[in-house]
């Protein structure tokens, strides 16, 4: 059996401070962008957290029943007060429903929170969503079956990834692995291997994570396992890329597309596959792919990456105008990008300006993003960035790309993968 203070500690919680602490931040950031509703959902957020974390520390004395009875309905009072049109306020108010001083059903509670954390990771809402996820891991009492733990444990590790604490991630991905080989879950087996192939990436060892990730599309394949599949290809196209083997990337991320079982995934995946076109210079295709993506409703991280290559592609295109647009709707959006994020919308915003000529401006951002990348220990990007940075520092500061269409574009897997974008774009116009 499994415990939840594997993956969150004695605290139940990833908080250095209070559990709730993240919500108050984000109630904290909103008030300062004059974004009252958000606000208030934030701390909607706070006071069911606070009451669910209280309910799983039961005081059994009538004072304490007493003073949990009047917590319960002020917190209801709080939630009918929200806006009833909002996704957020439907979760919090199906989380408080499930509450009661006399008993509470701990499954139907716990699906709740974790439909809630779904929804907070879907947003973009890292801490916050962790927060959820301990409470809905700690509704399971003192022990919790392989089966249960594993999928907990592959979520903790997965927003522990994004939020670069590599050391968390690893931790849960290997336990994740380990309760799924005692229930005999093959997907959640080869997940938390894939998992582990990614800390491995984002901390710099790509011959191993892509040593890793190709052992794992081989156990894949010959398991059939098409969500698996999806997953490592996307990788396996990530670590190509970062290797410089950008023919070999674009394949691997169309081969994610062409094989992801779920409408999500396949959007993710073509994202990506539109990174793998502009590390070609095959922009025009590449900006179908990233149109796509940003009309539909792929997810926060999804849709904010294609609008931050959107914004790229305006300034190599020259569009001073699009470009500016674009920044500032991106800019609503930074403080619930992961650092990963940040990083890039800092460093292909950087660019941009130095396109436009404003080079000075250009290093100052490039040097937030360093600051960023060495803190949260992502050092292939601190390498990608000493370098952009060693480009605007010479005398002339050289072209940060080729002005055309790059010769490769002919190569016949990168005209597969155009073709298949422009029927793609036909039958969405269509």
């Amino acid at each position: 059996m499994f415990t939840v203070q594997q993956l969150f500690g004695d605290s139940g919680s990833t908080a250095d401070d209070l559990p709730q602490a993240p919500f108050l931040e984000r109630a904290r950031l909103e008030r300062q962008r004059d974004q009252d509703v958000a606000a208030r959902l934030a701390l909607g957020g706070y006071v069911v957290v606070r009451l669910v974390d209280r309910l799983l520390q039961p005081d059994p004395s009538p004072e304490a029943r007493e003073g949990f009875r009047w917590h319960l309905e002020a917190v209801r009072k709080h939630l009918r007060e929200l806006p009833d049109d909002a996704a957020e306020t439907a979760h919090l108010l199906g989380i408080a429903d499930c509450v009661s001083v006399d008993s509470t059903p701990l499954p139907t509670l716990r699906l709740g929170l974790q439909a809630y954390a779904y929804f907070l990771e879907h947003e973009g809402r890292w801490e916050e969503a962790l927060d959820v996820l301990a409470l809905a891991m700690r509704t399971h009492g003192g022990e919790i079956t392989a089966a249960e733990f594993a999928g907990g444990a592959l979520v903790a590790a997965r927003l522990n990834r994004l939020l670069a604490r590599w050391e968390r991630a690893g931790a849960s991905y290997s336990v994740a692995e380990q309760a799924a080989l005692e229930v005999g879950d093959d997907v959640s087996v080869l997940r938390g291997r894939l998992g582990c192939a990614a800390v491995l990436r984002g901390q710099g060892n790509l011959p191993a994570s892509r040593a890793a990730v190709i052992e794992v599309l081989q156990d894949a394949d010959a398991l059939g396992l098409a969500e698996v599949r999806t997953i490592a290809y996307g990788d396996l196209g990530a670590l190509y890329s970062l290797q410089g083997m950008k023919v070999e990337a674009l394949q691997a991320k169309y081969q994610a597309f062409l094989v992801a079982p779920d409408p999500v995934d396949r959007l993710r995946a073509l994202g990506d596959v539109g990174v793998g076109l502009v590390d070609l210079e095959c922009r025009e295709a590449a900006r179908i792919a990233f149109e796509i993506v940003a009309g539909s409703e792929p997810g926060f991280l999804v849709r904010t990456n294609a609008l931050i290559e959107l914004m790229d592609l305006d300034s190599i295109a020259g569009n001073r105008v699009a470009f500016e647009r674009r920044k500032a709707e991106i800019e609503t959006l930074r403080s619930r990008m992961p650092p990963s994020m940040v990083i890039d919308y800092h460093y292909k915003w950087a660019l941009g300006l130095a396109r436009f000529g404003q080079v000075g401006r250009a290093r100052e951002l490039l040097a937030t993003a360093l600051r960023l990348a060495e803190t949260s220990s992502l050092n292939a990007w601190y390498f990608k960035i000493e370098d952009a940075l060693g480009h605007l520092a010479a005398p002339q500061p050289a072209q940060l790309e080729p002005a055309g269409e790059a010769q490769v574009a002919k190569a016949p897997a990168v005209l597969e993968v155009e073709l298949g974008l422009q029927q793609l774009a036909a039958v969405a116009s269509g």
